[in-house]
């Protein structure tokens, strides 16, 4: 991607979405992949990261106190992809988090 000019926003959105899972996704393991796709003749990159689906929680933007120092993750992930991104769950309960960016 050398010089891409999706290339920051991929590298947050990656550090966001890698660190939740490996902060909330209460197993040994992360995964991450990126994709180019295509989607209704927009070309986009999939970025997705995927955990063994332990937790209890689903990921959700929350409302952190302004004394808190986390928890606006989510908020920049849903900024940065103009809300383009998704959660669900694999037949085996991996958790799946995918965000698409125009590329």
């Amino acid at each position: 991607m050398g010089d891409h000019p999706a290339l920051g926003d991929l590298e947050a959105i990656a550090s966001e979405l890698v660190t939740n899972a490996a902060l909330h996704g209460a197993g040994p393991w992360v995964r991450m992949s990126l994709r180019p796709a295509e989607e209704r003749e927009r070309r986009y990159w999939r970025l997705t990261v995927v955990d063994p689906g332990l937790s209890a929680t689903v990921p959700i933007p929350r409302m952190p106190g302004l004394e808190e120092t986390t928890g606006r993750g989510l908020w920049v992930v849903d900024a940065l992809t103009g809300g383009c991104w998704e959660t669900s769950l694999t037949q085996a309960g991996e958790r799946i988090v995918s965000a698409l960016l125009p590329r």
